[in-house]
């Protein structure tokens, strides 16, 4: 008998911030029902770290989050596996909603693991490089290994679902793949063991915050399954079982986050601070120095003509002056501070310059410095002096203009000294993140490398694109040009490894652009000739395989557009289908078009194949359709799959005597007599997306698929073999394969090459 268990669990989370570079959040989710049914049927876990912009990184985790609650409690009558299924496709369609609605930003940047834990029993799925480990008896299972969905397609991003029971003791630990960069599987594993998990995630924060020099959002869950005799026994209460992951501040995220805001009060300062000295300038300090100037310039020429008579008017002057300085009083308890504002002070101003002369009564207040203590000044001699410094500035404008050009070039030298001064700041801030990315692709490629040799090959290839994507976008920092370089090299090199690239050498047949464009079907190849056709205007070229080419036909005239084209070989025809429901048969020996009759319900296909005389199409719908050759031309359609299920979203087909129905990202379905078989792509080390053409026939050992960038080849089994790559394959869309002569030819940018398997 089986003892209960229930969960005893502790989570990390981060307080992230907003910078430019590391964006997304990262949340660890438990729900532990208080309705018994609810906790009956199960306790429900989620991880989640989506890297994206915040708003949509936001809307993505909550989404996750409430569309699988809401549905895995929906029914309680269904057994917890089901309602865990039915709650992933919940989650998948709404995703997928909100896909559709322009939140594309989180695809291929979620990672995640959601879990159902009820009785013994755990449930888990997951996405994206979020992991889970169990641990038991001393020893560590990756529990989520290849339970990857697709992180492209929005409705298959839950759909991989691993199930398994637990024993008292057990422990998992379900991390962030950012936790890695920092600590070790080892020393998860010591930490989770060795401690209950409250302490355990105490631990493993103070070295996340110990270690973490960059912006990683990162989560971590640790749920230990006890039984309740044992978790009520538990002595740790005060130690609190969710812990916050805080971001410490760092200069880099000072300069990234506020550069933009200080610029603009820089900005807005010094203009006003330059509005303000010119003023000065013009009004107060050039009147000020070409006054003081221009009367002690006159004052000494009056004194040099008129010696006695100057003498006694300036004794007369000092007496008058003077005068009223007797009745000056400093006294303390004379200043009152209160009751006076800048208005009151204003108007008393101007009251007293009007009773009284020219004698003022000043008042401290809050606003004024505390050196103005004189109760009364006599400022006979300032109306005076006033107007003898403003006849004397007007008399130097030259000597103004030359200040106000000092000034602006002193002006010139302040703001270009700040921007500078923020611009090093700024630059020195970007090397540091440069070189912390520098520091991110050596360990992406040591993770990645690791992941190889375990035999991970599809976690690898992810991990070294990732770390060759970071590495181009510091290819233009001088200081780090040499090692980006090198280990840009180190990267393909693994790469090459992992996906079991092939570089091959090519050869250029012939450039038949000028008769096809660069949009084109084919290459056909018939007999010792290949064929490529014009999707714009319907114009055919042949290339013979040793390397002449020439046009054969020249912009038909066709009814309609052409939306597919194939080849009949064993008749040598290519055959074309346009989107006014008409098939032409272009005949490469009698090098002659002729539209050929047809009857019934004509479909648009999106793609069509042969396979001995009869020809297959596929319309956007996925139904595929099969045509029978007659004598006066095609049989009416007939449909193709018989046991209720469609192609749908097909962009290429190829027969071999199976029917290969292939999309855009790679997924491809068999079909034997009508019926789907269980066949699917598999082992690839990436991905793939942008899959244009497809190419099998009955002499051909497995399937080559093309996606405009290289050519990647499975065997018969759907096994991934490798894949083919050079730079005149970029923006490759057509292949066929000559397998007795281990020849492949391909169609790229309207050129013909081929190259050796």
């Amino acid at each position: 008998m089986h003892k209960k268990l229930i969960a005893r669990t502790a989570k990390l989370l981060s307080e992230s911030k907003r910078s430019r570079r590391h964006q997304g959040i990262a949340i660890a989710y438990e729900h532990i029902p208080n309705d018994v049914d609810e906790r009956n049927h199960g306790a429900i876990y989620a991880v989640v770290n989506v890297n994206a912009s915040s708003a949509s990184a936001e809307e993505v985790a909550e989404l996750i989050i409430d569309a699988f609650f809401g549905e895995y409690y929906q029914d309680l009558t269904k057994d917890p596996l089901t309602s865990f299924e039915a709650a992933l496709a919940r989650v998948n369609e709404e995703l997928a909603d909100i896909t559709h609605n322009g939140n594309i930003h989180w695809l291929n940047n979620l990672n995640a693991v959601l879990a159902v834990h009820t009785g013994d029993t755990i449930h888990l799925t997951q996405t994206g490089k979020a992991e889970a480990f169990l641990y038991r008896g001393g020893k560590s299972s990756h529990i989520t290994k290849e339970l990857a969905g697709d992180n492209i397609n929005p409705l298959r991003t839950f759909i991989n679902i691993a199930s398994g029971d637990l024993q008292e003791g057990d422990k998992i630990a379900i991390v962030t793949p950012g936790v890695f960069f920092h600590i070790s599987k080892d020393e998860l594993q010591k930490y989770v063991e060795e401690f209950q998990p409250k302490i355990a995630i105490s631990h493993l924060a103070d070295l996340l915050e110990g270690n973490n020099t960059e912006m990683h959002p990162n989560s971590i869950l640790i749920i230990e399954a006890i039984t309740p005799e044992a978790a009520s026994e538990e002595t740790v209460t005060e130690i609190n079982d969710e812990v916050w992951l805080t971001e410490p501040n760092r200069p880099v995220e000072t300069v990234l986050e506020k550069s933009a805001p200080f610029a603009q009060k820089t900005i807005y300062y010094t203009r006003k601070g330059w509005k303000g000295f010119t003023r000065f300038i013009t009004a107060t300090l050039w009147p000020w120095i070409a006054g003081t100037v221009a009367a002690g310039y006159d004052k000494t020429t009056e004194m040099i003509s008129n010696r006695k008579e100057k003498r006694a008017s300036s004794v007369n002057s000092t007496k008058e002056i003077l005068k009223p300085a007797e009745n000056i009083e400093v006294s303390e308890n004379q200043l009152d501070l209160s009751d006076i504002t800048v208005n009151d002070h204003a108007n008393s101003f101007l009251e007293n310059t009007k009773s009284a002369g020219n004698v003022i009564h000043i008042r401290e207040t809050s606003n004024k410095p505390r050196w103005l203590r004189l109760e009364k000044i006599n400022l006979s001699y300032a109306g005076k002096l006033k107007d003898k410094l403003g006849d004397n500035f007007h008399k130097n404008k030259g000597n103004k203009r030359n200040l106000l050009i000092a000034a602006t070039i002193l002006g010139v030298i302040l703001v270009i000294s700040v921007f500078s001064f923020w611009k090093i700041r700024e630059d020195g801030e970007n090397q540091r993140l440069a070189e912390a990315s520098y520091t991110e692709v050596q360990n992406k490629l040591e993770i990645g490398k690791s992941e190889a040799a375990a035999g991970n090959r599809g976690q690898a290839g992810k991990t070294l694109n990732s770390a060759l994507t970071i590495a181009r976008t510091l290819e233009k920092n001088s200081k780090l040009k040499d090692q980006v370089t090198t280990i840009e090299k180190q990267i393909n090199d693994a790469l090459d490894g992992v996906l079991a690239i092939t570089r091959v050498t090519t050869t250029k047949l012939a450039d038949v652009s000028d008769i096809t464009g660069k949009s084109t079907f084919g290459p056909f190849v018939i007999g010792t000739s290949a064929y490529v056709v014009s999707k714009d205007n319907g114009s055919i070229a042949a290339v013979s395989l040793s390397g002449e080419s020439s046009n054969v036909l020249d912009k038909p005239k066709l009814e309609g557009k052409i939306t597919a084209a194939t080849s009949v070989p064993v008749r040598s025809m290519v055959v074309l289908f346009t989107d006014k429901g008409n098939i032409y048969e272009f005949d490469v020996k009698d090098v002659t078009l002729t539209k050929q009759a047809t009857s019934g319900t004509m479909e648009v296909p999106v793609a069509m194949a042969s396979f001995s005389t009869n020809i297959y199409t596929v319309d956007s719908s996925g139904q595929i359709y099969k045509r029978s050759k007659l004598t006066s031309g095609y049989s009416t359609r007939a449909n193709y799959i018989t046991d209720g299920s469609t192609a749908k979203d097909t962009v290429a087909l190829a027969i071999d005597s199976n029917v290969y129905a292939t999309k855009a990202n790679g997924e491809t379905v068999q079909y034997l007599g009508g019926k789907r078989q269980t066949y699917s792509l598999n082992d690839l080390p990436l991905s793939l997306s942008g899959v244009n053409n497809t190419f099998t026939n009955e002499d051909t050992k497995g399937i080559y698929l093309t996606n405009g960038s290289f050519i990647v080849r499975a065997d018969v089994n759907g096994k991934y073999i490798g894949e083919y790559s050079n730079d005149s394959l970029n923006g490759v869309s057509g292949v066929s394969v000559d397998d007795a002569n281990k020849v492949v030819y391909a169609v790229a940018n309207g050129s013909l090459y081929k190259f050796n398997q």
